[in-house]
């Protein structure tokens, strides 16, 4: 396996027996970096400074003794996770037990054998970097998962971006305005609004997603110069659907349920439903509608009010405003509406940042 991790090869020894201080030093210097302490007030004043590898304690020591040290330790983040190996003359299941109860790895009896120090310190060491690089691994693997579903939306997104050189800029958008206020939701901590971090990052990640069911809409209906007729709106508002079936069939190739892919088929399933209940396409109303995607529908909204289209003016940020305002009760949840009042006044400064063309994500 590759190492990550910098192996920490030095140990702590804290004994108030200065021979015992000596004997330990002489066993183990050439193979790792070794640093004394005579007392445990000695040892903590160390460990302000270095971290080492591993910690030979001894138990019985006038002032601190082992049991006070080792508490300390495991009552500081910064230490908690050193291992400690007792040194004691106590035989017996009390002493042992003791050992472990108070977070010990191991313990080693006196008199002190050479043999026994070397191979109880080195497996420990061992044991403990190899901790470490697992740990390192993990989040290597973590990262690298992310960063494939990461890599997954964004050429989900591209599609759709491609399809028609508004919605570039309007994915774009759409995905700031979300952003800002899931991150205000996620800051005030509203308790019927609360959002853990890992619903809030998918939320803001898979924003731009919500209208990738419009890759199926044909160009005569997606692309016309001119208002939609009834029977061309009720073939658009199938794009909800399409793109929901479009995020499950992702899921069942790749064999994946994972969380982001669902927060992703609910915004997109969800971002057209109405508060009062008469969107589309289930028809959903107050809190049925997924938090999602009533903030999906304000960002989505906003955006459509202030850009030009075939069949309408851009509206200014103060019209626009004025408008989902209005609608907040009916449209959009009121609730929402009112907690985000003064992030929506911010979405004025993202419109000129993102105009309509396509916006490939990196």
């Amino acid at each position: 396996m590759e190492t990550y991790f910098a192996a920490n090869r030095s140990v702590l020894i804290v004994d108030d027996n200065a021979t015992n201080l000596k004997l330990l030093q002489e066993i183990l210097k050439g193979r790792y970096k070794v640093y004394p302490a005579p007392s445990g007030e000695r040892a903590i004043a160390f460990l302000e400074k270095t971290i080492p590898g591993l910690i030979l304690l001894d138990v019985e020591m006038p002032g601190m003794n082992g049991y006070q040290v080792i508490a300390k330790l495991k009552n500081d983040q910064r230490w908690q996770d050193i291992p400690v190996i007792f040194l004691t003359a106590q035989e017996g299941r009390a002493g042992e037990e003791q050992a472990f109860l108070m977070g010990a790895v191991d313990y080693i009896l006196k008199p002190i054998s050479a043999g026994v120090v070397l191979k109880r310190v080195q497996l420990h060491i061992e044991l403990q970097n190899y901790r470490k690089n697992l740990e390192q691994l993990v989040e290597i693997k973590t990262y690298q998962v992310l960063k494939s579903q990461d890599t997954i939306l964004d050429i989900l997104a591209n599609v759709t971006a491609y399809r028609d050189n508004e919605t570039g800029g309007h994915i774009r958008r759409t995905t700031v305005y979300t952003q800002l206020i899931v991150e205000h939701l996620f800051k005030i901590g509203h308790h019927e609004y609360r959002l853990n971090r890992n619903y809030a990052d998918h939320i803001i990640k898979s924003a731009k997603l919500h209208d990738i069911g419009k890759v199926a809409i044909s160009d005569s209906v997606l692309l016309k110069p001119g208002k939609l007729t009834k029977e061309e709106f009720e073939f658009i508002k199938k794009h909800p659907v399409i793109g929901a079936r479009m995020i499950d069939n992702a899921m069942r190739q790749l064999g994946d349920d994972s969380t982001f892919l669902l927060v992703a088929k609910e915004i997109i399933y969800s971002h057209h439903e109405w508060w009062n209940g008469k969107g589309y396409p289930q028809g959903l109303s107050g809190d049925d509608i997924p938090l999602s995607g009533r903030i999906m529908a304000v960002a989505d909204v906003y955006d459509a009010l202030i850009s030009d289209r075939p069949y309408k003016k851009a509206f200014s940020h103060e019209e626009a405003f004025a408008i989902i305002w209005e609608e907040a009760g009916t449209h959009f949840d009121p609730y929402l509406m009112e907690l985000a009042r003064d992030v929506l006044l911010k979405f004025k400064d993202v419109i000129y940042q993102y105009q309509d063309e396509i916006i490939l994500y990196d």
